[in-house]
């Protein structure tokens, strides 16, 4: 049996919010709900990526540098955000409504990945009753965007900068009592 998508809905992140009081912590929330970013795509990332050639079959190894997200990437008067992210794909995504000029200056952030990880994991547990991670956040934002938004799975692939349609396609299927709801609504 497939494995359930764990994500947030947006109530569930304003509590997580309104719970956060340090401003850098918030932003990075924000920044993964109201964008749908990946940890790697705030806070950068350096590392190595193994990948099969398609043609010889030989092991590729190639060093992969993200940088860490600066204010100058964010465009408020547009709504857009220009990330450089996972496998060196640079894409173009939405603000969110709480981003704001005073919360984008305290950019670039320079916190450990393994303490952002540890706080809202925290943070979820007080606040929601259960462990979340920061990549709970972008599942929520593909969710939301889907199912509450209606927007359609290709304009959230564009967004969330996925290569495949059918993993976003998981989004769509994420909410198991939504779809309840609308199918017994048909009798």
């Amino acid at each position: 049996m497939a494995k359930l998508i764990r994500y947030i809905d947006m109530e569930e992140f304003k509590k997580l919010l309104a719970a956060e009081k340090d401003k850098k912590y918030k932003l990075m929330y924000v920044l993964g709900f109201g964008s749908g970013l990946r940890i790697s795509e705030v806070l950068g990332y350096k590392g190595k990526s193994k990948k099969k050639d398609k043609k010889t079959g030989e092991i590729i190894e190639k060093e992969i540098v993200i940088p860490k997200l600066t204010k100058d990437k964010i465009d408020l008067d547009r709504h857009s955000i220009r990330i450089l992210g996972k496998r060196g794909k640079e894409r173009i995504t939405m603000t969110s409504p709480w981003l704001n000029k005073t919360n984008i200056n305290l950019l670039p952030i320079d916190i450990p990945r393994r303490t952002l990880q540890g706080r809202i994991s925290r943070l979820g547990e007080k606040t929601l009753g259960r462990k979340i991670t920061f990549h709970t956040l972008r599942h929520g934002w593909a969710n939301h965007l889907i199912n509450v938004k209606k927007l359609s799975t290709p304009q959230a692939q564009a967004l969330g900068g996925w290569s495949r349609l059918d993993t976003v396609g998981i989004y769509a299927k994420a909410n198991p009592a939504d779809a309840i709801k609308q199918a017994f609504e048909t009798f």
